[in-house]
């Protein structure tokens, strides 16, 4: 019987433009609530995409201090385990680098050749190649904000990068210079992966790292490479009844963990804001079940006097004003697919300057589970709208109609 009232012929034009209102309000903001929500979804995966090029998927770090001496971790015994692929010593310090005439304080992250740090930088790269050469000629990966700073040319190969650092050891002296230890590595290529690490880090071998920061017998971290994501849960639980209490085992997300956890609170507060503004938009359905039942104040009268419960005519009205708000989320369902799907093939929206991002076209992706956090969302303003014009609905009205 709701879907007759609502499909029927309206006694005045002025229901049907507000119902049409109503309709098309709730169909927009699901559309929107939808599509920023596979924006989040695309932009959270484009970004651990790339930290996960960045990070291996487990890193034992000391619980204090920033270094550890490297016996105290036996790598050869972690390498059997199963499930794992690489296991690599890494050093990470700070120090100034000079290019040219420029200089700038960085972060150097040395680490070994042939443990898979290679293959897993190429996605990040935005210019030269991801190798880092041998002992004798180490290669240097820069980050893009570091890599601009300094001007550097990729194909000069006579102006090499030099790395310096204070010498642990060192007595006082009048010779500045005396003080510090210096390395020199070619730059061979510039890798983004977001603002704060492009500006941060630079990549070399281990060798030129610990000879660097005299760090033959310490290391800052243990990075292990694992050959399927489904083993990491249980070869973390391992390595950290291996590692003991002194030192942390960290996934991928637990790397970044603020990070993350910005992400989620951002997406969060985003949703509860176009659910609001989905709310408001929606008490135009206030209006569209008032008038419907003024305009059909006879029929409805009708059916109280053959014999309907109040509860039941009330019934019929809510009904309606849920019928508006249902097909109103699957219309918005259908046109957020339609803009995800084209985004995704022809890129609608793209990012400004898009020639320094990994991809130019802004990503989405659709997760169900956000369909079905919208659907209850949706539900739960139709409980609610509806209910506000019935209340009007009662056995004196009735009567006073009849």
């Amino acid at each position: 019987m709701a879907f007759r009232f609502w499909r029927s012929k309206k006694s005045f034009s002025i229901i049907n433009i507000i119902s049409g209102i109503s309709f098309w309000g709730i169909a927009v903001g699901t559309a929107a609530l939808i599509i920023v929500l596979s924006a989040f979804n695309g932009l959270e995966g484009m970004i651990s995409t790339m930290f996960n090029n960045f990070h291996s998927e487990l890193r034992i770090e000391p619980v204090s201090g920033k270094y550890f001496q490297n016996n105290r971790i036996d790598t050869s015994r972690i390498a059997l385990l199963s499930g794992v692929e690489h296991v690599s010593y890494v050093v990470e310090d700070i120090c100034m680098i000079r290019y040219g005439d420029r200089q700038q304080v960085v972060y150097i992250k040395g680490v070994e050749p042939g443990k898979g740090f290679e293959q897993k930088f190429k996605p990040l790269m935005l210019n030269g190649s991801s190798n880092l050469g041998t002992d004798s000629v180490p290669y240097a990966l820069v980050g893009a904000g570091i890599f601009y700073s300094l001007g550097i040319n990729i194909n000069d190969f006579t102006t090499p990068l030099t790395f310096y650092s204070p010498k642990r050891t060192s007595a006082a002296s009048a010779d500045i210079s005396s003080s510090f230890r210096s390395r020199s590595a070619i730059a061979g290529g510039m890798f983004s992966v977001q603002q704060e690490f492009d500006e941060k880090y630079i990549v070399v071998p281990l060798s030129l790292a610990r000879d660097l920061l005299e760090y033959e017998t310490i290391s800052t971290a243990v990075e292990i490479s694992i050959s399927n994501e489904s083993l990491i849960p249980g070869i973390e639980d391992e390595l950290q009844d291996m590692a003991g209490d002194e030192f942390n085992v960290k996934n991928r997300m637990e790397q970044e963990e603020a990070l993350y956890k910005i992400m989620k609170s951002e997406k969060l507060i985003v949703f509860l804001i176009l659910a609001l503004i989905l709310l408001i938009t929606s008490f135009t359905i206030i209006s569209t079940l008032t008038l419907e039942i003024l305009s059909k104040q006879k029929d409805l009268s009708t059916l109280y006097a053959l014999g309907a419960g109040v509860q039941q005519i009330r019934r019929v009205i809510i009904s309606h004003g849920f019928i508006i708000c249902l097909t109103g989320m699957m219309v918005g369902f259908l046109i957020s697919i339609i803009v995800i799907v084209l985004q995704q093939n022809f890129g609608l929206v793209r990012f400004a300057g898009g020639d320094t991002f990994i991809s130019d076209i802004y990503p989405v992706k659709i997760i169900w589970t956000d369909f079905v956090y919208v659907f209850f969302t949706v539900l739960a303003i139709a409980a609610f709208i509806s209910r506000i014009p019935v209340r009007r609905i009662n056995a004196g009205w009735f009567s006073f109609r009849y």
